[in-house]
């Protein structure tokens, strides 16, 4: 018989805050209602271990004999599920009978990474499709969910912050300086196309290397870390993602609740949702696409969309993890 209260023990040792970290944040904050819930996390990861610290037991390890110290804490915790986030964190954890272990797939999957896991969690067809060719256990799919903060100030008062005139157009991205993501392609961009009355907001962990691009004619706006994205988002008037690599991209999703037109870079893990949502897509290898179609929108006068995101409801695809979680507890 399942217990209605699980012991759940979620595990992500990266070291920044992006979509992988906020689904962790998201989820481990809708459980915790009903269930006992605790996380392992890099003690280095100082924005995730700032947010959950008060809210869940955390334990921060260093990198030094961490697979013993993670075992010393299962042992302690004895949780029902391990739920890992990321190849690194489910490497570390062996078979047991004592509890059941399942991995979401935020990244590409390495079967030396995922071997020792009961179950796998994905968001699409094409993951799906793909991972069942080689991964011996159970493979669930649910998909991601908006669950983003209400805003807190005007687009007026927002803009002036930035020391942005109410004419700037303005297109922005939300991830991590990182080459995955593909700031540096969008960077160059649109220092090619010098668009006038425009600027380029960037937004995510890993900025200052890049503070150096900010001028006095406001082309370029980089930003580090944010507590309230929606704030932000609403003063976008264009998305991009230039993403190299993704399973999904949480930010795509998260940009389709303000109903903003997207221009985003195709690749296995958004393909299923690109096609249904009819985004503007573009060839990673092809700068120039990018760039008709950045200038294509700029000069658009007609640029609201309108996303049915039905499927991407918080509560429900959080209580279909936990449902996961039972379904491979009587196995």
């Amino acid at each position: 018989m399942i217990k209605k209260k699980l012991k759940i023990l979620h595990i992500i040792l990266s070291k920044g805050f992006a979509g992988s970290e906020k689904y962790v944040v998201d989820l481990v904050q809708f459980q915790k209602k009903k269930h006992f819930v605790s996380l392992i996390s890099s003690k280095k990861n100082i924005t995730l271990n700032k947010i959950l610290k008060n809210k869940i037991n955390v334990f921060g390890i260093g990198n030094l004999f961490r697979k013993l110290k993670i075992k010393k804490l299962i042992k302690n915790i004895n949780p029902d599920i391990i739920h890992t986030h990321l190849g690194e964190s489910a490497r570390l954890i062996n078979k047991s009978s004592n509890y059941k272990t399942i991995s979401t797939m935020h990244m590409n999957y390495k079967n030396k990474d995922f071997k020792n896991m009961d179950g796998i969690i994905v968001s699409n067809k094409t993951q799906f499709n793909e991972i069942k060719k080689v991964f011996k256990g159970k493979i669930f799919k649910s998909h991601l969910w908006v669950n983003l903060p209400k805003i807190s100030i005007t687009k007026s008062k927002m803009k002036k912050n930035l020391n942005l005139a109410k004419k700037n157009f303005i297109f922005g991205s939300i991830g991590r300086y990182h080459p995955q993501k593909g700031f540096d392609i969008l960077i160059n961009c649109f220092q090619e196309l010098n668009l006038k009355n425009c600027t380029l907001i960037l937004i995510g962990n890993g900025h200052k290397e890049y503070l150096k691009l900010e001028t006095s004619n406001n082309k370029f706006k980089i930003i580090g870390h944010v507590d309230n994205v929606s704030n932000y988002y609403n003063i976008f008037d264009i998305c991009l993602f230039a993403s190299r690599w993704e399973t999904f991209g949480y930010s795509l999703v998260e940009s389709m609740k303000f109903n903003k037109p997207i221009i985003s870079s195709k690749h296995i893990g958004n393909k299923d949702w690109i096609n249904k949502f009819q985004i503007n897509k573009f060839d990673i290898n092809k700068k120039n696409d990018l760039k008709s179609l950045i200038k294509k929108l700029y000069k658009s006068t007609s640029l609201k969309k309108k996303y049915d995101l039905g499927m991407f409801d918080y509560k429900k695809n959080c209580e279909a993890i936990t449902s996961i979680y039972k379904k491979l507890l009587v196995q």
